[in-house]
C-alpha cells in the first residue's frame, strides 16, 4: 500500500491493484468505488446487506510497473482521503523498491521553508529602512519574495520608467548611472547632441531599490545595471498590489 509514501521499483515487476465494489443482494449492480464502509455491528446490521463489499482486482499486464515505475504520493494524506483513495500494488516477482516517507519528506519541505525564510529575513534587515521594521510586516514581504539571478550587464530598469518589482540584493552589484546629454564637435565646426551614461555609484550586497517607483508608480531618475552576476529575492508589483489593493 503506497498511502504513506512515494516509491520507485529499483528490480522487479508489480501490478496495480484495484477495488471493487459489489452489493450482496444486488450483484448486478457491483461498480467501481474506493469508499471504505463502516464494518461496526458486522453481523447484526441490516444495511450491511444492502452495502458494497469491495474485490481485488490485479490491473492488466499493459500496466505492469517495471523498474524505475513510481506509484504512491509525497502528499501527508488525511484520514479521509486515506479511506478513499488507493496506491496499491502486488508484487509479481522479488522486487527492491524504494521507499521515500510522506512524513519525512513534509518534515523535509518544512525545514526547507524555515532556512529559506530565515535567510530572506535577514537579507531584508540587513537592508536600509528595514532594520527597525515589526517582524509582521516583514514576514508579510517574505511570503511574496522569489529568488532570481540576473546576468552581468542586465538593465534591471531605465531611466524614465516605472519598475516592475522591489529588489533586495543578495549578492553581486549594480552600477548606477545617470543620463546626460552631451556635445560632441564634428568637422566643419559642427556639433552634435548625444546621450551618455555617467557612473554614479553602486548597490552593493543587502541593499534594495525599487521600492518609491513600485509604491508611488513614478519613474527611475536613472538607470541600474548589473556589474556582474547577482542574485536577489524579487517582490513583483502584481504581487504586491495584489496583497494590499
Amino acid at each position: 500500500v503506497g498511502t504513506e509514501g512515494f516509491y520507485v521499483i529499483l528490480k522487479g515487476l508489480a501490478r496495480p491493484q484495484t477495488k471493487i465494489y459489489r452489493h450482496l443482494t444486488k450483484r448486478n449492480e457491483a461498480k467501481h468505488s474506493l469508499k471504505s464502509q463502516s464494518f461496526h455491528n458486522l453481523f447484526c446490521n441490516e444495511d450491511f446487506q444492502r452495502s458494497p463489499l469491495p474485490d481485488m482486482y490485479l490491473g492488466s499486464r499493459d500496466s505492469m510497473l517495471k523498474q524505475w515505475s513510481t506509484f504512491g504520493t509525497l502528499e501527508v494524506l488525511t484520514q479521509p482521503a486515506l479511506e478513499t483513495q488507493a496506491y496499491t500494488v502486488v508484487t509479481e516477482e522479488d522486487c527492491e523498491i524504494l521507499k521515500i516517507p510522506a512524513k519525512e519528506y513534509a518534515k523535509i519541505k518544512s525545514e526547507k521553508l524555515k532556512v529559506e525564510n530565515m535567510q530572506k529575513e535577514q537579507l531584508i534587515r540587513k537592508c536600509p529602512y528595514y532594520a527597525e521594521w515589526p517582524t509582521l510586516s516583514i514576514y508579510e514581504l517574505i511570503a511574496l519574495i522569489k529568488w532570481k539571478k540576473f546576468p552581468p550587464g542586465h538593465v534591471m530598469v531605465e531611466s524614465g520608467n516605472i519598475i516592475s518589482y522591489v529588489a533586495y540584493i543578495n549578492s553581486g552589484y549594480c552600477n548606477i548611472y545617470r543620463s546626460i546629454v552631451g556635445l560632441v564637435k564634428l568637422a566643419f565646426n559642427k556639433v552634435k547632441k548625444i546621450r551618455k551614461l555617467v557612473y554614479m555609484g553602486k548597490l552593493k550586497e543587502k541593499e534594495s531599490f525599487g521600492e518609491i517607483s513600485v509604491l508611488l508608480q513614478v519613474p527611475f531618475t536613472c538607470t541600474v545595471i548589473t556589474g556582474m552576476e547577482i542574485e536577489a529575492a524579487i517582490i513583483e508589483d502584481t504581487d504586491l498590489f495584489g496583497k494590499y489593493k
